[in-house]
């Protein structure tokens, strides 16, 4: 197969968890992308790892293939930091 990479700024932003009355906040691992990427593709943005494994970095680097029917398939990625990525999710 060909893979392909694409490079992303991401930011990720703090969730309310815990039941209607709680004040608990927690970090999420759902990304936001630099101009909208993937903007409906939530299986895309989303990691079902440890949050740690985000923290300092702001950019994500994947790697996508081809699969059955020719569907693009996200293989791999990685977590980075970019000086270039702006801080504030408003400046993407």
């Amino acid at each position: 197969m060909n893979p392909q990479k694409e490079t992303y700024c991401f930011k990720n932003m703090i969730a309310e968890v815990g039941g209607r009355n709680s004040h608990q906040k927690g970090k999420t691992t759902y990304i936001y992308l630099s101009g909208d990427a993937y903007k409906y593709s939530y299986m895309t943005r989303s990691f079902f790892i440890d949050y740690k494994k985000m923290w300092g970095n702001n950019e994500i680097i994947y790697t996508f293939e081809r699969g059955i029917f020719g569907l693009k398939v996200r293989k791999d990625f990685k977590f980075v930091y970019n000086k270039n990525c702006p801080d504030n999710y408003l400046n993407f």
